[in-house]
C-alpha cells in the first residue's frame, strides 16, 4: 500500500535512510535524522508499507523554476529521495511511488517535474525515470 508519510512512520524511514547510505551506492547521503525527516513531511512525502513495515519511500517539494527546460517561474514537483528496501525492489514499489509523488503534484495542477540522481548504478536509474517519462537534461561526470 502506497500512502503519506505520518510522524509514526518517521524511525522507520530513518532506518531505511541508513540502509541506504550503508549500500554505498550514491555520492549523495540520504537523510537519517529523525528530526530531519519529520520536518521534511507534507502532500509530497508518502511510503510504501506491506505488514505493517515501511518498505519504502520518496519525497519531493514544490519549486518555482528558473531552469531553462520549465516556463519562467513555473512551479515543478523537485523529487528528493526514491528508495526501496533491496528484499523489495524486484516487486515495483519504486514505480509506484514515483506514480504517486507525480501524479500528486498533477492533481495539484503542478504538471513538471524534476529528479536527480548520484548513484553508481545510474544507467539503471536513468532507465528507471524514463519509464516515468523523465529525459535527460544534465549530465555531469567525474574521474
Amino acid at each position: 500500500m502506497i500512502r503519506k508519510c505520518t510522524m509514526y512512520d518517521v524511525p522507520q524511514i530513518a532506518e531505511l535512510s541508513r540502509l541506504w547510505a550503508e549500500e554505498a551506492v550514491t555520492f549523495a547521503y540520504p537523510a537519517s535524522n529523525v528530526e530531519k525527516i519529520s520536518n521534511q513531511l507534507g502532500d509530497y512525502f508518502w511510503v510504501a508499507e506491506q505488514k505493517n513495515r515501511i518498505i519504502g519511500y520518496t519525497h519531493g517539494v514544490i519549486q518555482t523554476s528558473q531552469y531553462p527546460i520549465f516556463p519562467l517561474n513555473s512551479q515543478f514537483l523537485e523529487i528528493h529521495e526514491v528508495y526501496v528496501h533491496p528484499d523489495y525492489r524486484a516487486d515495483g514499489i519504486g514505480h509506484q511511488l514515483v506514480d504517486r509523488i507525480t501524479d500528486e503534484a498533477e492533481a495539484k495542477g503542478v504538471t513538471h517535474a524534476l529528479v536527480g540522481s548520484s548513484n553508481l548504478d545510474w544507467q539503471r536509474i536513468v532507465g528507471f525515470y524514463e519509464r516515468h517519462g523523465f529525459k535527460m537534461w544534465y549530465v555531469q561526470m567525474y574521474r
